[in-house]
């Protein structure tokens, strides 16, 4: 008996559209990160795209070596590395030729999903810590500067005693858990059950949890030598929520 298999025409249309949209955008994702290399960065990218398109494969870390004329193979993984970090490159480290250009789907991996803690205030003893994470945000992993994901977490700010920190109402800031912090890190602590943001400052006998604002409300809060912090704030992403229009100048 014949089988006659049915292809849907619309179907092939469809997917077809659909790949060349995600090839042009890989292409422009390409053309615009390449501007922001260095001429030796853009030189070596340069042959990788010319040997993938030429040969079907990557060239090998000696014909790297050898078309950038140096004879160290680490200048030439530490290239690979740059070009890597900035979202150009998948490297296969097991493989000889094992370099591939990212995609867009590859640049989607490269972020991480943070639970929002609760929100922390950056006035005096305002909001009490809640362990709530209704909430969950998508971030770049660059905004957690390498550190563990299991051990970032995410606070939204409320109040302004952080305010000369660029620390506002409805930030959220990302903060590495942590008790490894040194004199004016921004911190985040629990004090009496409530979630603060401040600077931390040590004295030889107490722990000084300092407010960024010029406003003379705000006062420092002072707490005993042995006193521990939650974590430290690696990042700030200012709030996005506001209904005020976003308007994008070039620069």
């Amino acid at each position: 008996m014949r089988r006659v298999l049915h292809t849907c025409v619309y179907c092939v249309h469809k997917c077809t559209i659909v790949t060349q949209i995600q090839k042009l955008y890989n292409v422009r994702m390409l053309k615009e990160k390449t501007k922001k290399l260095t001429q030796k960065q853009k030189k070596i990218f340069e042959y990788i795209c010319d040997c993938l398109e030429k040969d079907g494969s990557s060239p090998t870390i000696l014909e790297l070596a050898k078309f950038m004329g140096v004879s160290s193979l680490r200048t030439v993984t530490q290239y690979l590395e740059s070009l890597e970090k900035k979202n150009l490159i998948i490297r296969s480290r097991h493989q000889n030729r094992g370099i591939r250009l990212a995609t867009h789907n590859d640049v989607m991996t490269q972020t991480v999903i943070l639970p929002v803690l609760s929100s922390a205030g950056c006035d005096n003893m305002q909001v009490f810590a809640e362990q709530s994470f209704a909430e969950f945000v998508t971030l770049d992993r660059d905004f957690i500067h390498g550190k563990n994901p299991e051990q970032v977490f995410v606070f939204r700010a409320v109040g302004d005693s952080m305010s000369d920190a660029g620390i506002g109402t409805g930030d959220l800031v990302i903060t590495e858990k942590t008790l490894e912090v040194v004199n004016k890190d921004k911190v985040v602590a629990v004090v009496d059950g409530m979630v603060l943001i401040k600077q931390i400052n040590f004295s030889p006998n107490a722990v000084v949890l300092q407010p960024m604002s010029r406003d003379p409300q705000y006062r420092p809060i002072i707490m005993k030598k042995d006193f521990q912090v939650f974590g430290k704030v690696i990042d700030v992403i200012k709030d996005f929520s506001g209904e005020e229009e976003l308007v994008y100048e070039a620069l």
